[in-house]
């Protein structure tokens, strides 16, 4: 009388385990047939090879992801005197502006929750063209505020600039991809 059961039970966890397996391949299948990818690393297409690099903060962390993302694109760049009779487009990027704001306060009239604000201003042309006329990107982060852990919130806040950062050049170079030369 155990030996049927214990049969049963086995036949029952495999058609379990079948029907998972099965669930996993049709999700696998739609996923991939409506055009979803994991999110990568943006990579430029060759469009073009190489870019007159214009930035006002040329040693800021910024300037150093959007170099090793044109590097990792195989873009060249190339920085200092702008020459627009080339037909090697130019890339101007203004200071990196950084806000923040409270968002909301505790009991204690304290700002509990912040919003940070990340943006540049970016221009795109070749010689006298603008391919892409001044442009501001940007992005904004909300996080809470912890009062008894101060040194663990610059902590957080570096932390969060800096994906901010990575995102913001992510933006940059999605937008340079658009670009119709």
């Amino acid at each position: 009388m155990i030996q049927p059961l214990i049969n049963n039970n086995l036949l029952i966890n495999l058609l379990i385990s079948s029907r998972n397996i099965i669930l996993a391949l049709v999700i696998c299948l739609i996923s991939s047939s409506c055009g979803y990818s994991l999110r990568s690393s943006d990579v430029l297409s060759s469009k073009f090879t190489s870019v007159q690099l214009s930035i006002q903060q040329p040693n800021s962390e910024f300037a150093r992801l959007l170099n090793r993302s044109l590097q990792v694109a195989s873009v060249t760049t190339t920085a200092g005197a702008l020459d627009t009779s080339t037909d090697t487009p130019i890339l101007a990027i203004s200071n990196e502006a950084s806000e923040s704001r409270p968002i909301t306060v505790n009991p204690r009239a304290r700002a509990a929750q912040y919003e940070l604000r990340l943006s540049i201003t970016m221009a795109f042309g070749l010689g006298d063209e603008m391919l892409i006329d001044a442009e501001t990107l940007f992005v904004e982060r909300i996080y809470f505020e912890d009062i008894e852990n101060i040194n663990g919130n610059q902590e957080e806040i570096e932390i969060i600039t800096t994906e901010m950062r990575r995102e913001l050049v992510n933006q940059l170079m999605r937008r340079l991809e658009s670009v119709n030369l």
